[in-house]
């Protein structure tokens, strides 16, 4: 499918399910006023692998430092993203010199090794899996947790449904945005999102805009 067509159903997806969400209550519809329309984006540039490699740099740190570990890495292969095989070509002390640490390094090769022995799908391959599915298969690789398969499906596989239970920001911006003075806990949210399929990529987008524009 061309990027153009795949962009303009995405963006027709975005403004359906932003739709649907300001239809659900006044909450959701201040939500939605305030924020404005839904512009998640899509990182297509990347292969699937890549983007996951990326995730996983990304993993536990300030957007800040983490941004400056990824220049670094990408610095080593000319500012491009490396295909697999040459981050497998690369020694490890250099890639480790960028500020990856080494159970960090463990999983980007380990990915790189599936992607260059056709252990992983392509982006085709993931779009007959099914959610569940995926999950299963990446976090089979050491370092791949939930979170991180799910940042995948959300931002570079652009799946509609799927929200994220263990974040924290979304459980904190959720309890702000229904003003629970408690903590929600990971079963209750997950409860409660069910009410927003099939559009929860798109709550969660939403959630993680909350606190920067509060309604």
């Amino acid at each position: 499918m061309p990027a153009n067509q795949l962009s303009g159903d995405h963006e027709k997806n975005c403004i359906e399910g932003t739709k649907f969400l300001s239809s659900l209550d006044q909450d959701w519809n201040s939500l939605v006023s305030s924020v404005g329309p839904c512009k998640l984006i899509l990182s297509m540039e990347l292969e699937p692998y890549q983007a996951l490699i990326k995730s996983v740099i990304f993993q536990q740190l300030r957007p800040a430092s983490a941004s400056a570990i990824f220049n670094r890495f990408t610095q080593c292969f000319d500012d491009n993203f490396p295909i697999a095989k040459q981050i497998l070509v690369t020694p490890k002390n250099k890639l480790k010199e960028c500020g990856l640490s080494t159970n960090k390094l463990a999983t980007i090769i380990e990915i790189a090794n599936q992607e260059e022995n056709e252990g992983l799908e392509n982006r085709k391959g993931f779009e007959i899996m099914s959610d569940i599915q995926i999950i299963q298969k990446l976090t089979k690789i050491k370092g791949i947790g939930e979170w991180t398969a799910q940042m995948l499906m959300i931002f570079n596989l652009g799946k509609l449904d799927i929200f994220p239970v263990g974040d924290f920001a979304l459980k904190k911006n959720y309890s702000l945005f229904k003003n629970i003075s408690s903590p929600i806990n990971m079963k209750d949210l997950s409860k409660i999102s069910e009410e927003w399929k099939p559009f929860r990529s798109i709550a969660a987008w939403y959630l993680w805009k909350y606190k920067l524009k509060s309604c």
